[in-house]
């Protein structure tokens, strides 16, 4: 494992809404990529090509296009592992306690928005918590992101938009889409990071992480749940 873990406090950029100081922050991150994970750095240079050549607006309107408008995918890592299902919610409560603990202000975007949770992971200095983080949550949301990217899959939502006669908004951005790249040299990161991850904690189904703690007991350290029992999910 990689003990430093502020590479992810970097990676957290790309995945915010874009202001003007976007570009300066890619380019400091690029120095620290090719320093710690050179490996990544030719598809993390992919996605900074791109956003050098665009407008502040054009930045702002891939990423409304990319992840809220129609979007491609979304960054909410508890609604990518579980939908609308009832663990979503006690991970999101979870996460915001624990940006709470470290004083971490998550903005505008919810707690468990990839950004926020890179920046909280970034900080997590328990061993066994951060191996659980980026295996059970971190590694197959991001995969599960990333396949959304997927040009077949691509060609069949719009092809269902289209069925429904909803209007694309800038189709063009669906194809060569920059953050296929972000979300790609992100995940090489992790995979070179935590290497070994069994497939079935990568898959895009199935995760049952659920960071919690123990009101009634005092604190407990995140966790990986498999079966939450009905007493933890109704808060007995």
């Amino acid at each position: 494992m990689n003990n430093n873990l502020e590479i992810y406090r970097q990676f957290s950029a790309p995945f915010r809404y874009p202001g003007l100081e976007l570009i300066e922050e890619l380019s400091n991150f690029k120095a620290q990529l090719e320093l710690s994970h050179p490996g990544a750095l030719p598809e993390f240079e992919k996605y900074v090509s791109h956003m050098l050549v665009l407008a502040p607006t054009q930045r702002e309107e891939i990423f409304l296009k990319t992840f809220e408008v129609q979007a491609i995918c979304h960054l909410e890592i508890g609604y990518v592992l579980f939908g609308e299902d009832y663990k979503r919610g006690l991970f999101l409560a979870s996460m915001k306690e624990e940006h709470r603990r470290r004083c971490h202000d998550c903005g505008l975007e919810l707690p468990d928005h990839l950004s926020n949770v890179l920046d909280l992971f970034s900080c997590l200095d328990d061993e066994d918590l951060v191996k659980d983080m980026a295996e059970l949550a971190l590694i197959p949301a991001v995969r599960s992101m990333l396949s959304a990217f997927d040009e077949k899959r691509i060609r069949d939502r719009i092809a269902s938009l289209k069925k429904k006669q909803e209007a694309i908004v800038q189709e063009e951005l669906n194809y060569g889409n920059p953050y296929r790249h972000a979300l790609g040299a992100l995940l090489m990161v992790l995979d070179h990071d935590f290497p070994g991850v069994p497939e079935r904690h990568r898959g895009l189904t199935g995760n049952n992480f659920i960071p919690i703690h123990d009101s009634k007991d005092g604190e407990l350290p995140m966790c990986a749940i498999a079966c939450p029992s009905v007493e933890m999910a109704q808060g007995d």
